[in-house]
C-alpha cells in the first residue's frame, strides 16, 4: 500500500500507487519516502498471489463442529464470508469470522482496504490487534470496526474501537465523531494504531490516503501486546444473518511509516521535515533511482530538531537547470524490537 505525492513546480498534482512511499519532486529535487526495509520490520499482503499463506484462519464454531466460514481470494482481495448464521446464538454468540497474523506487536500501525461487502447485511468488519488466546470464549485483544448499521438506510454506519475479552467486545470511549457511511463502488482504507495506551482509528477514502474521512481515539490499558489481523462480525438482532466482506492491501509494523513534509522557504531553499516520533528512521540522499545500497548516503550533518518534527533545509532552484538532481528518503533503522 504505497502512496504516492508528486509536487512538481505547481506542487498541484497527486497519485496513488500500491506500496507505503511519499514521493516529492520539484525541479531538480526529490524526495521519496520508501517502505521500509525489509528485515521484521512490517508485514503486508496483497493477496494477489491468490492464498493467505502466514495467515492462521479464524473461525471460533470449528470447536463445535459447525465449519460456517469460507475464505476466498477474487480479483487479487481477501474475501471473508460466513455461509450460514451461529450454530447456537444463545449461548455461542453471532456469527464472526477473521483471520490472524502470528506476529506480535506492542506498538502498532495496522491498515487494510476494504474494498466490497454485503451492503444489505447489518454487519461489522474491520482490524484485529494486540490479540492473544484467539478461539471460541477466549479471544483478548483490541478491535477497530466499520459497522453497517440499518442496511436499509443510505446514511447509516459508524466506527468503533473496542476491547475484546472473552470473545465479547466492549465499546472504548473515543474523541472525534464516530459515524460514516461508507458507500458501495467505492473502496477504504482502515488504519489502527496503537501507542500505549493510546488507540487511533482512521477511515481514508480511496485514493486519498492523506486526509482520513474520520478519526478517532480513545485509551485502554488492559493489553500491551498480541497479534493482528481481520474480522467480521455479524451485529443483527438474534444473529440471524450473515457476514461478507472483501479486504486488500494489509499491512502491518509498529510505528506509522513517516511523511515527508516539504515546505517553501523562499529564494530556492526548501524545508525537509518529518515527525519527532520517527526517530527510528533515516534521511538518505542518491543521485540514481532505484539505486543500490551503495548508492545512498545517510544524511546526518544538518538535520535538526524541533519540538514536534527532525528538519534539514535543502537549497534548490527550479530555475537553475544544471543543478544535480537528487533524490531522498527516510530509511528505517534500527531494527525494530517487535
Amino acid at each position: 500500500m504505497n502512496n504516492t505525492l508528486n509536487l512538481r513546480r505547481s506542487c498541484s498534482s497527486a497519485t496513488r500507487t500500491t506500496a507505503p512511499c511519499l514521493l516529492l519532486a520539484l525541479g531538480c529535487l526529490l524526495v521519496s519516502q520508501p517502505q521500509p526495509l525489509r528485515a521484521q520490520l512490517f508485514q503486508s499482503d496483497d493477496f494477489n498471489h491468490g492464498n493467505d499463506t502466514g495467515w492462521t484462519r479464524y473461525n471460533p464454531f470449528s470447536s463445535v463442529g459447525a465449519n460456517i466460514v469460507q475464505w476466498s481470494f477474487p480479483n487479487g482481495g481477501y474475501r471473508i464470508r460466513t455461509t450460514a448464521p451461529s450454530p447456537m446464538y444463545d449461548p455461542l454468540g453471532p456469527g464472526r469470522a477473521g483471520s490472524l497474523r502470528s506476529e506480535t506487536y506492542t506498538d502498532f500501525y495496522i491498515a487494510v482496504d476494504l474494498v466490497n461487502w454485503n451492503n444489505t447485511l447489518p454487519q461489522s468488519a474491520g482490524i484485529l490487534a494486540r490479540v492473544r488466546d484467539a478461539g471460541l470464549g477466549t479471544t483478548t485483544g483490541y478491535a477497530f470496526t466499520w459497522d453497517r448499521g440499518n442496511p436499509t438506510s443510505d446514511t447509516a454506519g459508524d466506527v468503533d474501537i473496542s476491547t475484546i475479552t472473552g470473545e465479547a467486545p466492549s465499546g472504548v470511549t473515543v474523541t472525534g465523531s464516530d459515524r460514516i457511511h461508507i458507500e458501495p463502488g467505492k473502496s477504504y482504507r482502515l488504519v489502527f494504531i496503537g501507542r500505549g495506551p493510546t488507540l487511533e482509528g482512521r477511515v481514508y477514502e480511496l485514493p486519498d490516503t492523506t486526509t482520513p474521512k474520520i478519526a478517532v481515539i480513545g485509551t485502554d490499558s488492559t493489553y500491551d501486546s498480541g497479534a493482528g489481523g481481520l474480522v467480521i462480525y455479524d451485529n443483527s438482532d438474534g444473529g440471524t444473518n450473515v457476514c461478507d466482506v472483501t479486504f486488500d492491501n494489509f499491512y502491518a509494523t509498529d510505528i506509522e511509516p513517516p511523511r515527508i513534509k516539504m515546505t517553501d522557504q523562499g529564494f530556492g531553499t526548501w524545508e525537509l521535515s518529518w515527525p519527532r516520533e520517527a526517530s527510528a528512521f533515516v534521511l538518505q540522499s542518491s543521485t540514481v533511482l532505484p539505486g543500490t545500497a551503495q548508492d545512498w548516503t545517510d544524511i546526518t550533518q544538518g538535520v535538526q530538531t524541533a519540538d514536534d518534527r527532525f528538519w534539514i533545509l535543502v537549497d534548490v532552484d527550479p530555475a537553475l537547470g544544471a543543478l544535480q538532481q537528487k533524490y531522498f528518503r527516510l530509511i528505517r533503522r534500527p531494527l525494530a524490537n517487535n
